[in-house]
C-alpha cells in the first residue's frame, strides 16, 4: 500500500474516533439528567422483506442504573421486569414466567440504554450522529441487536428507536406520553409470578 493511502486512513481513523467519541458525549448529556423516564410506546416488526409482520403497544419504565418494566399489550401480550440483577420474563397467555440473571449483555438491551452512562455506552457502542438521529453499533460481536437508532425530540425526551437484527428484521419503537424522572416504587422492578404461573429458570 503506498504510503499517501496509509497517511489518508490514519487521518480517516483520527477524525471518525473524534466523530465517535463527539456523539457519544452529545448522547450522555441527552441522557444524563434522565434518572428515570415513564411513558407508552407503539411497537410495529418490520421483516427482511420491509413488509409489516407485527404491531403492538405497550408501556414502559426506566430507571437507572439498569431498571425496566416494558408492558407489551394485545395481541401478544408480555412483561419485561428487570432490577438489574434478575430478568423476568412473563407470558399471560402461557402462564410462564422466564427468570435468568442480568449479565453484561443483558445490559445492552436497547430499552436499557435510556437509563445508561455514557461510560457504558462509550465502552459498548460506536456511536455517530446522522440524520437527526445516534446511530449505535454495537463493539460486542454476540450483541442481542445489530444496530441502533435513537430520536429525541425537541424536549430532549426520547421520541423513536429503531432496532435491527442479525435477521434482517427492523423494531420500530415509537414513544409518547413520555415523563422525565417520576418517581416509582421499587417493587415495579421486582415481579412476583402469579400462582400456578409455570417457572423456568434460565442459568
Amino acid at each position: 500500500m503506498k504510503n499517501i493511502l496509509r497517511s489518508f486512513l490514519a487521518a480517516f481513523t483520527v477524525v471518525a474516533s473524534a466523530a465517535w467519541a463527539d456523539a457519544t458525549d452529545d448522547l450522555g448529556k441527552l441522557l444524563h439528567p434522565l434518572a428515570s423516564l415513564s411513558g407508552d410506546f407503539q411497537q410495529t416488526l418490520i421483516d427482511e422483506r420491509g413488509k409489516v409482520s407485527q404491531k403492538s403497544n405497550g408501556s414502559f419504565s426506566v430507571q437507572r442504573p439498569g431498571k425496566l418494566r416494558w408492558k407489551t399489550g394485545e395481541p401478544y401480550a408480555q412483561l419485561l421486569v428487570t432490577n438489574n440483577k434478575t430478568l423476568w420474563l412473563y407470558d399471560p397467555d402461557l402462564e410462564q414466567v422466564t427468570v435468568r440473571p442480568v449479565d453484561a449483555r443483558m445490559k445492552e438491551t436497547p430499552a436499557l440504554l435510556l437509563g445508561g452512562k455514557v461510560e457504558e455506552i462509550r465502552n459498548s457502542f460506536s456511536v455517530v450522529f446522522k440524520e437527526g438521529a445516534y446511530q449505535l453499533t454495537p463493539k460486542n460481536p454476540k450483541a442481542p441487536f445489530k444496530a441502533m437508532e435513537i430520536r429525541f425530540a425537541k424536549d430532549g425526551l426520547p421520541a423513536k428507536m429503531l432496532v435491527r437484527d442479525s435477521m434482517g428484521q427492523t423494531t420500530e419503537i415509537k414513544f409518547s406520553s413520555v415523563k422525565a424522572n417520576p418517581k416509582f416504587s421499587a417493587s415495579i422492578f421486582n415481579f412476583k409470578p402469579p400462582a400456578g404461573t409455570d417457572i423456568i429458570k434460565d442459568e
